[in-house]
């Protein structure tokens, strides 16, 4: 693997800027979120080699025919670097085998744009977004070692249901968690896109943080009554999913 890889967006800098600092602000809390300080202690060395992400500009001398495009979409990947109007690089990068922390950066990271010509540096060829993500998920990720039941058993982060609610979003997690632990909660989240948003909201976060009924809620930032049927609506999408 590459020690660098930059991705290419149509973005203005102050733009990408903008969203790269709300990502790394989010993974932060996702986090906190997921592991004790405990765990995040045993885990330190990993976070703390997440490769350093750089914003710049484009530099003017840069054209498409210093890199290695994808024959077969050569063309679209050609138009889609001439929008472009910044970059990131990534610096520094672990080797994906060793850290699942970087995989979920990453993965994470790319959530927050529609679409990126992403350069893995030497003779690889260029790739979108979609291709990276896949490769992606051939490694391990924060998602997998929390899914499985001999490391983390997969829990509400409250005492016990006491409110109907707090018994639906227990199964909502117990099917993103058979989800996840069969590999398929990207393939629910890709299908999900034909559901109402405030259904996709909720599959959003629940997919990222396990929760209690109230911080779920706030988090979506949706009314009681919304977040009860689109939480339902979720829980029957999901059963359906194998």
């Amino acid at each position: 693997m590459a020690n660098a890889h930059y991705f290419y967006l149509p973005l203005t800098v102050k733009e990408l800027e903008d969203r790269v600092q709300s990502h790394q602000e989010n993974f932060e809390e996702f986090l906190k979120d997921t592991f004790s300080d405990k765990e995040l202690t045993t885990f330190e060395g990993q976070v703390d080699s997440i490769a350093a992400i750089f914003v710049q500009p484009i530099i003017s001398e840069l054209s498409f025919q210093d890199f290695y495009s994808n024959a077969s979409d050569e063309q679209q990947q050609k138009q889609f670097f001439e929008t472009c109007r910044s970059s990131i690089c990534l610096e520094n990068l672990p080797d994906f085998h060793s850290n699942p922390f970087q995989v979920s950066y990453l993965i994470q990271l790319l959530e927050n744009f529609h679409e990126v010509l992403i350069d893995q540096g030497g003779v690889e060829e260029l790739v979108f977004k979609a291709a990276y993500i896949d490769l992606l998920k051939n490694y391990k990720s924060v998602d997998s070692m929390i899914s499985s039941p001999l490391e983390r058993p997969p829990e509400v982060k409250t005492t016990k249901p006491v409110y109907p609610i707090d018994f639906l979003i227990l199964d909502v997690y117990k099917e993103i968690d058979r989800l996840k632990t069969s590999k398929q909660i990207y393939n629910a989240i890709e299908q999900a896109t034909s559901l109402p948003e405030k259904t996709q909201k909720i599959l959003t976060i629940a997919s990222k943080d396990l929760l209690d009924s109230i911080t779920l809620l706030k988090r979506t930032g949706l009314n009681p009554k919304d977040f009860d049927d689109n939480l339902e609506r979720l829980k029957f999408f999901l059963k359906k999913i194998y």
